[in-house]
């Protein structure tokens, strides 16, 4: 199973509005898509150098690539959700707090579409759940962090889940974090584009009194 068919619409440059619910149920899991995939197949490319194609034609290669791929998804989905929460907090008003819990309701929609990665434990949904939840609780806390920064755990995370030999990738934490900070902030301009914050607001928290 791949997760290609949900990140065409970051490929394409095409921004489509995001003026309901469901359409912010796609964009985020488009972009959480995207910055996996991106990451990780463009990290390995790199490194691998002139053998990437021969590395990329390996059957196990390409299960491993496939399943870290996977193993990154909650990640990047949370980092969006993050953004996106960021994004809407003023919009929400006094109804911000509610945001976290409508966002984790969102993003446990979109888990549920998908059956559990070959290989993962039965619960690897509900633990990308809880994972969302948390980060998203967190923002509770303060102010919305910059979203240059919001890459931060997430990305050491998934630098853990590299399929390649850690002692080969040592030194590579920062151009992961990079990659995922410059692509995050590809998808903060999108949304800020597409957006219509009162619309989605409505529609996550109902309409003010």
């Amino acid at each position: 199973m791949s997760l290609f068919g949900r990140i065409t619409s970051a490929l394409s440059g095409k921004v489509e509005p995001v003026a309901s619910r469901g359409d912010l149920a796609v964009f985020m899991d488009s972009r959480a898509a995207f910055l996996a995939q991106k990451c990780i197949v463009e990290f390995c490319r790199v490194r691998a150098g002139v053998y990437w194609q021969k590395l990329f034609s390996e059957a196990e290669f390409k299960e491993e690539l496939n399943r870290s791929t996977w193993r990154a998804y909650p990640h990047t989905f949370s980092m969006v959700a993050e953004m996106v929460e960021g994004a809407l907090r003023e919009h929400a008003g006094l109804r911000q707090r509610r945001l976290p819990q409508a966002l984790a309701a969102l993003a446990a929609e979109a888990f549920a579409r998908y059956p559990v990665p070959a290989g993962e434990p039965a619960d690897f949904w509900q633990d990308a759940a809880a994972l969302l939840r948390g980060r998203l609780d967190q923002t509770q806390g303060s102010a919305p962090r910059p979203v240059r920064e919001m890459p931060k755990p997430g990305a050491r995370a998934i630098f853990d889940i590299m399929p390649m030999h850690k002692d080969v990738i040592t030194r590579d934490y920062d151009y992961i974090f990079n990659n995922l900070r410059m692509n995050l902030l590809r998808a903060h301009e999108d949304f800020l584009k597409a957006v219509r914050p009162a619309e989605i607001v409505a529609d996550l928290l109902g309409r003010a009194d």
